[in-house]
This record gives structure tokens, C-alpha cells and sequence, in this order.
């Protein structure tokens, strides 16, 4: 099961305990009749709006320009990116089908030229805020990718979807691949995933070194 389909797998799973857990709505019926007869209303809930937005993790950015970390330029790309993010993966895919887009598609989408577009995404990629999924039996064969390679916004930086409810396959290829740690950019918000969980959550910076602590003491 390659990474699109593990992400797909997990929230086919999650849907799955939502419809299980859905109210009997005969019941809730029965309940407002004698609820109306004792003077009380039941009122349903108001539909929330569904349409997905990327938030920007405005503190983490800010630490990252503060630092130097990212060009001017860089950082309008990484808001340029923000309509091809897709929601719960954080894939960059094409919003209409959902198919993960190429170098030369995304630079078709931005308007960009191509090799300026596979340059900044190399560097971004190097500098862990996008992540690109190779495909390792490939590197082994042929020494390089040769099929689909998916590319992922870190959700440290930009996230589509519930800063609580963060893939859990994404979240162990940001842990695993942590640039920001290594280089000593401390970020105020970073993701963490408890062992066994399906999601990822963006915690507070002092609750991740908790959790990485405890994390680093058990056998």
C-alpha cells in the first residue's frame, strides 16, 4: 500500500466509525414528542460550513523568516501552493481530480516556468517544508524515481483540515524527516503522533518536548 493509499485507507476508516456512532433519528423523534409534551424544544444543530481552507501556522512562519530560513520568494510560492493543497492528505493535487501533480503541472498551474519551478521545490524539499514520496523499491532498481512522485506540505508550515485530526501516515514521514529539529529551528507549533493513534496533532512547543521525551525513555 503506497502513502495515498494509506491516507485514503485512514480516513475510509474514520468515516466508517462516523456512520456507526450516527443518531437513530426514530428515537430522537420519539424523545422531542415527549420532550414537546413536558414544554421543552429539541433543536438540531446548524450544519457547519464543509469547505476546505489551508491555514497558515502564522507563528511557525514567522519564526522561519525571522531566522532567515526562507527567501521572500520562497515564501510567496509556499502561498501560491496553498489552492493545490488537498484537504486531510495535504497532498499538492490537482483540485478537480484529486491526482497528485508533476513539477511541470504545478508550474503550468502557477504560471511559472518549469525549471524555476522544479528548482524552488527541490529547495523546499531540501528545507523540509514540502515532502516528496519515492517510491524505495525504485531507487533500488533503477536508482532514481521512475513512476508518480507525490509531493506533501509540511502541515507544521501550512495545513488543510483539523490541526487535531492530522493523517497519521503524513505525520510519521514529518517526525521521520524533521529538518527543522536537526537545523535548530525551533518551531513554537510541531506535530507529534502518540503510538497506536490515528491522528497527528499540532501541539504547543512545550508539550511536543514532553511527549518527545517520554517518547526517547521507553524501551
Amino acid at each position: 500500500m503506497d502513502l495515498k493509499q494509506a491516507i485514503k485507507q485512514t480516513d475510509y476508516n474514520a468515516r466508517k466509525r462516523d456512520l456507526c456512532s450516527m443518531v437513530n433519528l426514530e428515537l430522537v423523534a420519539a424523545e422531542e414528542r415527549k420532550a414537546n409534551e413536558q414544554g421543552f424544544t429539541i433543536v438540531k444543530k446548524r450544519d457547519t460550513n464543509k469547505a476546505g481552507f489551508v491555514q497558515s501556522i502564522k507563528e511557525n512562519i514567522g519564526i522561519l523568516v525571522q531566522s532567515r530560513y526562507l527567501t521572500n520568494a520562497e515564501l510567496a510560492f509556499i502561498y501560491s501552493l496553498h489552492p493545490l493543497i488537498e484537504i486531510h492528505s495535504n497532498a499538492i493535487v490537482d483540485p478537480e481530480t484529486g491526482q497528485f501533480l508533476t513539477v511541470s503541472e504545478i508550474a503550468r498551474r502557477l504560471n511559472r516556468n518549469v525549471k524555476k519551478t522544479s528548482t524552488m521545490i527541490n529547495e523546499l524539499i531540501n528545507k523540509g517544508i514540502i515532502f516528496e514520496f519515492v517510491n524505495a523499491h525504485e531507487l533500488r532498481e533503477f536508482g532514481r524515481a521512475v513512476s508518480e512522485r507525490p509531493f506533501f506540505m509540511n502541515p507544521e508550515i501550512a495545513l488543510c483540515g483539523d490541526r487535531n485530526r492530522i493523517n497519521a501516515t503524513l505525520s510519521r514521514l514529518v517526525l521521520v524527516n524533521d529538518k527543522f529539529e536537526k537545523r535548530k529551528i525551533f518551531l513554537s507549533w510541531k506535530l507529534w503522533l502518540h503510538k497506536g493513534d490515528e491522528y497527528g496533532k499540532l501541539y504547543r512547543r512545550k508539550t511536543y518536548l514532553k511527549y518527545k521525551k517520554e517518547a526517547q525513555k521507553r524501551p
